[in-house]
């Protein structure tokens, strides 16, 4: 009989916080729900991307990703503080909501920088069995607002003893400012090419927390086009993208 073939895209919030390299063993992102057709499935293969550093190459970085099911329909307790490492306090409270891990080994599975400016992922189970085959299934109490005909498992992450580092080096350089604005306007940056680093769709955020935008256009070395500017842009403040990493999971039914 042929299997049954489903693929989950996670494109997890990132800190911004990792816009420099501190902490190897931090916390990337806390439990992310996503959904699943429902059924046990088993995880065959782990694709994804993750950026580099200014434009370049960079974060050849061990990840561990962890899977969660929720218990009696309430999700697991906190995965721990991005960039923050874990104590007993904080992972007990989710021990038996633990599904699975999949330990992500760079230097094996991704394509070794060959793209500059990002890596591409790729573990599939006749190469790297510790990545995959692996069984996901939810808990029976379907957990709230799921759709139907769907489970909802959770995902998290940490690093594995080196620092992740978003930076882009792409900094507004606007001495007025740009202030909020929903409509779609067009700001001057230096540092980096934003070429090497956007493109449009992309979410983007301030190094310091404080306003995200979404990227309509990427216009020349030193000029972009963003909208949905939550506040003020300083100037010099560094934008960095909200997701640097997407990961796919490839599952079998």
């Amino acid at each position: 009989m042929q299997g049954k073939y489903s693929q989950v895209t996670i494109k997890p919030t990132i800190s911004h916080l990792f816009n420099a390299a501190s902490g190897g063993v931090d916390v990337l992102f806390d439990w992310q729900a996503i959904e699943i057709p429902n059924g046990a499935c088993v995880i065959k293969s782990i694709s994804g991307t993750i950026m580099g550093l200014n434009g370049s190459t960079g974060n050849r970085v061990d990840m561990r990703l962890y899977y969660a099911k929720s218990i009696d329909g309430v999700a697991p307790a906190t995965f721990g503080t991005v960039h923050a490492t874990h104590t007993a306090a904080i992972t007990q409270p989710f021990r038996r909501n633990i599904i699975g891990h999949s330990y992500i080994d760079s230097s094996t599975v991704d394509d070794g920088e060959s793209l500059a400016g990002y890596n591409v992922w790729g573990a599939r189970g006749e190469e790297n069995l510790e990545h995959v085959n692996m069984v996901l299934t939810a808990d029976s109490v379907p957990y709230p607002e799921t759709t139907p005909g769907y489970q909802t498992i959770f995902v998290a992450a940490k690093a594995n003893g080196a620092a992740f580092d978003f930076g882009t080096d792409v900094d507004l350089d606007m001495a007025g400012h740009q202030a909020a604005s929903t409509a779609a306007v067009q700001i001057t940056t230096s540092g980096t090419d934003p070429r090497n680093v956007f493109q449009p769709g992309d979410l983007i955020q301030g190094e310091t927390g404080t306003v995200t935008a979404e990227v309509v256009s990427v216009d020349s070395a030193t000029t972009m086009t963003v909208k949905d500017v939550s506040a003020q842009i300083d100037d010099n403040e560094q934008l960095i993208l909200q997701n640097p990493i997407v990961i796919h999971l490839g599952l079998e039914y």
